[in-house]
């Protein structure tokens, strides 16, 4: 379970990854931003005047989807850990000390 767990972790901090990435490709409003900086205007040539928009959207609905399961996937599996579960059954006890 814990390769699991991990699995899922490292595929989640991708997907958040990604997620940034697609978000900050967009164009804004002005139509600049960091989608021209790296690229993204050339990008609309290819996909055509609107497809870069409509295929950088569908993008980020599709990461975000999954980083919401991720998420509560995560939180579900990481519910049944527990503290307690790692902690030995007899714990030593000090005495306390004395004092004159």
């Amino acid at each position: 379970m814990d390769v699991f767990y991990g699995l899922m972790i490292t595929f989640h901090i991708m997907v958040s990854v990604l997620l940034i990435v697609t978000v900050l490709l967009q164009p804004g409003k002005g139509g600049g931003g960091l989608g021209a900086a790296f690229g993204g205007g050339a990008s609309s040539s290819v996909f055509g005047g609107r497809g870069a928009t409509t295929f950088l959207s569908k993008t980020t609905g599709v990461l975000a989807a999954m980083f919401f399961v991720l998420s509560i996937a995560i939180a579900m599996t990481g519910s049944e850990r527990s503290i307690t579960d790692e902690t030995p059954e007899t714990v030593p006890v000090s005495a306390p000390a004395e004092t004159e």
